[in-house]
């Protein structure tokens, strides 16, 4: 049973921060707002004000705090290992329950939906979604082929988005199993909610992937939301709720590891859990000898900010995989590992700061003359595309999932690993 999370922001989290500095060199928000209250500096400079008493708590610094996308690439670079998630979730929980933050329907409503995400209402409603944005689609003639999508224009920008059309079979992949003949471990596949319900054609991508790495995979049947964007949000209590359901539910299964294709789920499920959680792609760059084949093509790479934060992927999992793919040219555009603006609800609820987020990433992107940007995050997918359609290309760059490219390009052919293994004198690869 999950245990249950002490909300209290003590004085020795708060205190950690010695005002280096090197956060702003890395985040997002100050590098568009250029305010030290906008920094991470800054805002772990209010919670410390605040738990010494030498603020007040007012909506003013809740709002601050709330500007945050939560990216934690501040994390990634800080010298004294400063705990900036388990600080500022707390703080915004703080500010929460002192009623501080306002009241946001459409985020409480957010928040809600996606912790019902997987029961009884979320499939039955998601049942007739495909229909109905199709008509939308047509009716109102905003569909965008290029990406297998509608734009949902409400007249309100922050509420207007590129929506990807829901998969066929929402939640389709629940239940499933795949076992090659001779399998070298077992995984659990946590699909999480955007594949469970946008993106299906990307969670049978990962299965066929792993299968031909040779692992059985299984998904399990009653998994709900991983509780990552409520627990970042300071939703504590909705977090724990879908922790303990998603707990019950995975210890029914006996494997080796989770496998994810969204960072965000996978560091959930390692931090907050405790679970052994891999990436897809950490997977298929152990295992090293399938082989990808692409038709000329340039392709570039957005690294998800919590695939090398939270899941401390190592960067070079992404490269070594993209360079390897014959026949294909791979280039790194310079703000490659820079956040996307995504970020959950934070692309809505700080629509301004994100948009100029958003928009330096197509810049970038479209400065590497790929015909393909890749991400290994439906998030990070699905704002990109969004962002391509508003302000840069989309006709002629192809926004994909990484599972998508390379299960496309996989071939039966397949590198002799034979003599390696030999002289290493184990298996490559192996989850065990």
């Amino acid at each position: 049973m999950a245990d249950k999370i002490d909300v209290t922001l003590p004085e020795n989290l708060a205190h950690q921060c010695v005002k280096c500095s090197a956060c702003r060199s890395v985040c997002p928000t100050y590098s568009v707002v250029k305010q030290e209250r906008s920094s991470p500096r800054g805002r772990l400079a209010l919670a410390e004000a605040v738990v010494d008493g030498f603020l007040p708590l007012d909506e003013e610094i809740a709002r601050q705090w709330n500007e945050c996308a939560m990216c934690r690439r501040c994390e990634w670079i800080c010298p004294n290992e400063v705990e900036y998630k388990e600080i500022m979730f707390r703080a915004r929980h703080l500010a929460k329950e002192e009623k501080k933050s306002g009241f946001d329907p459409v985020k409480t409503a957010v928040y809600q939906g996606l912790a019902m995400t997987g029961n009884f209402i979320t499939k039955t409603a998601m049942k007739f979604a495909p229909s109905l944005m199709d008509m939308y689609g047509k009716l109102f003639k905003k569909e965008v082929p290029e990406y297998n999508a509608v734009f949902l224009n409400t007249g309100i920008p922050k509420y207007t988005k590129l929506l990807p059309k829901p998969t066929a079979k929402p939640f389709g992949l629940r239940g499933k199993r795949v076992k090659p003949e001779k399998s070298k471990g077992k995984l659990l596949f946590f699909t999480g909610c955007m594949i469970d319900a946008f993106y299906g054609k990307t969670g049978e991508s990962v299965m066929k992937l792993m299968e031909k790495a040779g692992y059985e995979v299984i998904v399990p049947e009653n998994i709900r939301c991983c509780g990552a964007p409520q627990l970042y949000g300071g939703e504590v209590e909705l977090f724990e709720k879908l922790q303990k359901h998603n707990k019950q539910e995975i210890d029914r299964y006996d494997f080796d590891y989770i496998v994810v294709a969204c960072p965000t789920c996978g560091g959930a499920l390692e931090e907050e859990y405790g679970y052994p959680v891999k990436d897809f792609a950490e997977i298929l760059k152990e295992e090293g000898y399938l082989i990808f084949k692409g038709s000329g093509e340039k392709v570039t790479f957005h690294f998800p900010c919590h695939s090398y934060t939270a899941m401390s992927t190592d960067p070079d999992v992404y490269r070594t995989l993209l360079k390897g793919v014959v026949n294909a040219e791979y280039v790194e555009g310079e703000d490659a590992m820079m956040c996307c603006g995504f970020a959950g609800y934070f692309s809505v609820s700080n629509y301004d700061v994100a948009t100029q987020i958003q928009k330096r990433k197509v810049k970038d992107i479209e400065s590497t003359q790929a015909q393909y940007v890749l991400s290994d995050c439906p998030g990070c997918v699905f704002n990109i595309a969004d962002g391509m359609y508003k302000h840069g290309d989309y006709k002629n760059i192809k926004v994909v999932h990484l599972a998508d490219y390379l299960a496309e390009r996989l071939t039966d052919e397949k590198v002799n690993k034979k003599e390696e293994k030999e002289d290493e004198g184990q298996s490559i690869g192996s989850v065990y």
